[in-house]
């Protein structure tokens, strides 16, 4: 018999948070509140929270319901620490956003906090539950392509500042306010700090880690953003394979001032997930975000997207969260298991500000291990 999860929301002001609403459907949980920061009524699907329990803060939140087991950190980069730090205090399991903080001193506080209170930690990279991604790494070991030499991972995408706004403000995203490079009036945060995916599939894929980084970045193709919009990274990992990552906000979209279920995608591709691989005797070209087919509506003339079929199993990570608060299983993505990525995406913003390819020696003083 299946024995629901109580579970809380907190400030449901990340773009993936309305996600989550639906668990209040959910018989693997009994979503009982959600902390509201202001800038999540600009979204509208926040009315699908009608019935649940509502706070301003997470600590009225957690003062009227004593009776919770596990929240999940829906918030802006820059909150996840705090939000750690008090739901381990409280014995809570915790379900993360994909960047849990780009500090490392915060980020390894992080690892003892949890682990030392026995509550789960996972971290939301939902990349890793997508079919072709399974399909790769099987192809790749078993040797269907020969020897792998390198690998290309993209991930383009609108800005979501226009709806998201924290991510357009480099304290909230990035967590403090540093300089891209001398020179540059741009600060970290941007496009890189959006899209860990990319550093987490190819660890994944390939079953090594990062050991040389160069990243450049371009001017922006956006006015007002004080982040990066463009930028690449290019490397060598432990095993010799080459690869390249690249986040950038390279599909542009009309500015809009909230997020309305899916009209504000009007670019004909909001998002594009690929990745390529090649070896001694083949290559690997996956579509990594699912099929999907452009049109122009009649009522207005503008391009919209749909979708021909999943691209994941959205809630499969929310299934395996229950799996390893009731049952004792290790995530998938934990936050010894996300440290890498962390690393590696600091390593590429240190190689902007520098010019310079960086060599990483991933021991992280046993803490990411």
């Amino acid at each position: 018999m299946i024995k629901p999860i109580k579970i809380a929301i907190l400030s449901c002001n990340h773009g993936h948070a309305p996600g989550y609403y639906s668990l209040k459907n959910d018989p693997m949980f009994e979503l009982v509140a959600v902390s509201l920061k202001p800038e999540a009524f600009a979204d509208v699907r926040v009315k699908n929270l009608e019935g649940i329990a509502q706070y301003e803060t997470d600590q009225a939140l957690f003062d009227a319901h004593p009776e919770l087991e596990a929240v999940i950190l829906a918030s802006d980069n820059a909150s996840h620490y705090q939000q750690v730090c008090q739901a381990a205090k409280r014995g809570l399991h915790i379900f993360s956003m994909k960047v849990p903080t780009f500090s490392m001193e915060e980020y390894e506080q992080m690892i003892r906090l949890t682990e030392q209170a026995g509550v789960v930690c996972q971290v939301k990279l939902e990349m890793r539950h997508h079919a072709p991604i399974y399909r790769i790494k099987e192809a790749i070991e078993a040797g269907k392509i020969g020897k792998l030499l390198a690998i290309n991972a993209v991930n383009y995408s609108h800005n979501p500042v226009w709806w998201r706004p924290w991510q357009a403000n480099p304290e909230a995203s990035y967590g403090c306010r540093v300089p891209l490079r001398p020179g540059d009036d741009r600060f970290r945060g941007g496009a890189l700090a959006d899209h860990p995916h990319l550093f987490d599939l190819i660890r994944y894929l390939t079953g090594s880690e990062f050991s040389q980084v160069y990243a450049e970045v371009s001017p922006n193709i956006r006015e007002g953003v004080e982040t990066e919009d463009m930028i690449r990274v290019i490397g060598r990992l432990e095993n010799g394979v080459c690869y390249s990552v690249d986040p950038s906000y390279a599909n542009n979209e009309e500015h809009v001032s909230q997020m309305v279920g899916m009209d504000w995608n009007q670019y004909p591709r909001c998002v594009e997930v690929f990745m390529t691989a090649v070896g001694t005797t083949g290559v690997i070209v996956a579509d990594l975000y699912g099929k999907t087919y452009c049109f122009q509506r009649q009522s207005n003339g503008k391009y919209a997207v749909g979708s021909l079929a999943s691209s994941g199993l959205w809630n499969r990570r929310m299934e395996e969260f229950y799996h390893c608060v009731r049952d004792g299983k290790k995530p998938t993505v934990g936050l010894r298991e996300h440290y890498n990525s962390i690393v590696a995406m600091n390593t590429a913003y240190d190689s902007v500000a520098t010019g310079q390819v960086i060599r990483l020696q991933n021991d992280n003083g046993g803490i990411g291990k």
